[in-house]
């Protein structure tokens, strides 16, 4: 059982908890793509900006942090085999350049004033742990409090925008328990396109965010129960869901991940033991009572050492159909 969601988790459960099981229970992990590494280097380069003085915020600013971002990640691990060639890279670079052009369509930054950037956000609903990461937060000319949201994909016609502003409504509840001051709007920017859609906030709305996140919270219970997470078909399995190829939807013989989680299980139990034993210099000075003093700590890293083995490989095989 996972111990806190972000609203980003909560958004992937709602929309099928099968993609939620193979990324968050059983850790199959889905590598940086080219879309991801653009979103994610776009977002650093406009954080950069509003950090320097308002005078040297020009656009040719702006796109040099672009390329200082991107130098400074491109030779990590989850980075270094995005490209063929070259030219790809430097086509993804443009494209990424194009979209902070597409910003300074939109806002000024020499007129604009962040109150902060990437809050960490964070709070507890019940039994439930709120956490996550908010890229903007403004204020108005009255000093109320406006949530900002960069999107590096095109915006969603204006009949079906409402749900996309589902986690910015949870951020907004995370800072209204916070500082006892509802925020008076949400504001998506959308670069591919260069269009804002924003949200006027209240508190019946917030309070029905409430309601929504702690449903998904009981779904999300209820399905660690009963080990049933179900696949379910939407407009983003076609083009985007990464684990389509292991998807009972659309692949008969998709493996079984369920040794998946029963090993991290024990990974878990396994290490949460070793760190608590190694919580003592010495273990024969711990009390008869205790239940560490019988430990075999030489058994359990042998044991460790089986279970990482083990997964590993089952992973190697769903890599190498993922991979396909």
């Amino acid at each position: 059982m996972i111990k806190n969601l972000s609203p980003s988790r909560a958004s992937q459960f709602k929309t099928c908890p099968k993609q939620f099981k193979f990324s968050n229970v059983d850790k199959i992990k889905e590598p940086t793509n080219l879309v991801q590494a653009k979103g994610t280097t776009v977002h650093q380069a406009l954080e950069d900006l509003y950090s320097l003085p308002s005078e040297e915020r020009t656009s040719d600013t702006l796109y040099n942090l672009f390329r200082k971002a991107w130098s400074n990640v491109r030779g990590n691990d989850e980075h270094v085999n995005l490209f063929n060639s070259i030219e790809e890279e430097r086509e993804w670079g443009q494209e990424g350049l194009n979209l902070l052009h597409n910003y300074l369509k939109l806002e000024n930054p020499k007129t604009l004033e962040p109150l902060e950037q990437e809050r960490w956000v964070r709070g507890s609903i019940e039994d439930l742990n709120l956490r996550g990461i908010l890229d903007r937060m403004d204020e108005d000319k009255d000093g109320n409090l406006v949530i900002v949201d960069y999107k590096s994909g095109k915006s969603p016609l204006a009949k079906y925008k409402e749900p996309r502003f589902f986690a910015l409504k949870l951020y907004a509840l995370l800072i209204r328990d916070e500082l006892g001051v509802t925020p008076v709007e949400l504001k998506l920017i959308y670069l591919k396109n260069s269009t804002i859609h924003t949200l006027k906030v209240t508190d019946a709305m917030l309070d029905e965010a409430k309601v929504e996140i702690l449903k998904i919270w009981e779904d999300i219970k209820k399905a660690f129960e009963e080990n049933n997470f179900p696949a379910t078909k939407n407009n983003l399995c076609k083009d985007w869901c990464y684990y389509k190829p292991i998807c009972p939807l659309f692949n008969d013989d998709a493996p079984n991940t369920d040794s998946l989680q029963k090993i991290e299980d024990r990974i878990l139990e396994l290490n949460e033991t070793l760190e608590a034993v190694n919580m003592f210099e010495n273990q024969n000075e711990l009390p008869d009572s205790s239940p560490l003093k019988e430990v075999d700590v030489k058994k359990l890293n042998e044991e460790l050492d089986l279970l990482n083995i083990e997964k590993n490989s089952l992973l190697d095989d769903i890599t190498k159909l993922l991979g396909k």
